[in-house]
């Protein structure tokens, strides 16, 4: 019988990180949408107590205020997420082949780590802002406020009204701080999980001891 796996698509295996990368997001801001929306109206907010919060936001909007922005949450993670994780994985394929296969030392790790970060938090501002302004929309004086429909009507909006730099308002601290963020966290991700590779060597060990064994054995 043939060990070998069924081949698999290049056009899969290239997207497949990116795929992977983009559902877990878009899971997880589904779960924590309330919590994340209660943290920006204490970071904008006088309110201190996060309970009091979730409950003034409950009482004048009900539950499903507790989700607004909840698109423009889940086009951040279609874009930030998926891309961030995607091209760390191109990043370091490509980085292990220049290393002839071998185990990226921790530097390359942070350096793939931080580039991907950078470039996923860049694709991703123009998401991450409208989520931001939709969340905090009902802090302002009614007079201020923008009304945004959804993430789209955000989007076209703020193109029309501010220009397609607009949509990279506050993009810069936004990257310096995925850099950072994802030059620990990737980086540590891969430091700490073990390669196939290593995998594969425990086998072939505990293969040649059982063999040694059983020769002993005879």
């Amino acid at each position: 019988m043939s060990d070998k796996k069924p081949a698999t698509s290049p056009i899969w295996n290239a997207t497949k990180p990116f795929l992977n990368g983009g559902l877990s997001g878009m899971g997880a801001t589904c779960i924590i949408q309330p919590i994340d929306m209660v943290k920006v109206r204490l970071q904008i907010g006088t309110e201190t107590n996060p309970m009091t919060v979730a409950r003034n936001i409950v009482k004048e909007n009900g539950v499903g205020g507790l989700y607004r922005g909840l698109g423009a949450g889940l086009l951040r993670q279609a874009t930030y997420t998926t891309a961030r994780l995607g091209i760390h994985q191109i990043f370091t394929t490509e980085l292990k082949k220049a290393n002839d296969g071998k185990a990226l030392p921790l530097w390359q790790k942070a350096g793939a780590g931080l580039a991907a970060g950078g470039l996923g938090a860049l694709v991703g501002s123009p998401a991450d802002l409208s989520l931001v302004r939709m969340q905090s929309d009902s802090t302002l004086p009614v007079d201020k406020r923008r009304n945004y429909k959804g993430v789209g009507d955000a989007l076209v909006r703020i193109v029309k009204e501010e220009g397609v730099a607009g949509l990279f308002k506050g993009a810069g601290p936004t990257v310096v701080r995925a850099m950072a963020l994802n030059m620990g966290m990737l980086a540590s991700n891969d430091q700490g999980s073990p390669s196939p590779f290593h995998f594969k060597k425990l086998h072939l060990r505990a293969v040649s001891a059982v063999k040694a064994r059983s020769n002993l054995a005879i």
